[in-house]
């Protein structure tokens, strides 16, 4: 009985971590945070189905001027600590695109669409696309990135946990 519940204990010491337990408590990633003007690059909320699905709502400014919003929406997954999802569908994850305010539609939509899911798989390449959140000293994240298990440093992002009703916007912080 003794080594059973020492067994047990010590498998929940050894399991994996959760990295959107914010998220389930209803906190939102910022990514590319301004901390002091509560401004992000990319902003994503998650959504816990019952049958264990997750969903990512991504709201992410990709210029300024002019202003060019893409919104996505994928499922995620939890895999060894890390965040994940299969990029087999990027294109069809984006759901809309604004520029100026104004969303793109028809042709000028599918054709923005496939561009940017293009030049997602040109850049970062194909595979599973997983992040990592490592603890930076002002409270910000340091997200590590893999592409089919390799990591790409130079995709590395800073994403800080925020609620939604402080107030946050989207803005180019980089």
């Amino acid at each position: 009985m003794i080594l059973t519940t020492l067994a047990m204990l010590a498998t929940v010491a050894l399991a994996d971590p959760d990295p959107l337990a914010p998220a389930r408590d209803g906190q939102l990633q910022c990514y590319h945070p301004d901390l002091a003007r509560k401004t992000c690059q990319a902003i994503g909320t998650y959504r816990f189905g019952p049958d264990g699905v997750i969903w990512n709502d991504i709201q992410n400014m990709l210029t300024a001027d002019p202003s060019l919003v893409l919104y996505a929406t994928g499922k995620v997954y939890i895999r060894n600590g890390a965040e994940c999802d299969d990029p087999d569908n990027r294109a069809e994850q984006i759901t809309a695109i604004e520029v100026d305010g104004v969303a793109l539609d028809g042709e000028a939509f599918l054709a923005a669409r496939k561009q940017l899911a293009d030049d997602f798989r040109t850049n970062f390449g194909d595979g599973e696309f997983c992040s990592r959140y490592h603890p930076n000293p002002d409270g910000t994240l340091r997200a590590v990135i893999t592409v089919g298990g390799v990591e790409r440093p130079r995709f590395e992002t800073t994403l800080y946990w925020i609620d939604a009703a402080d107030g946050w916007t989207l803005a180019v912080n980089r």
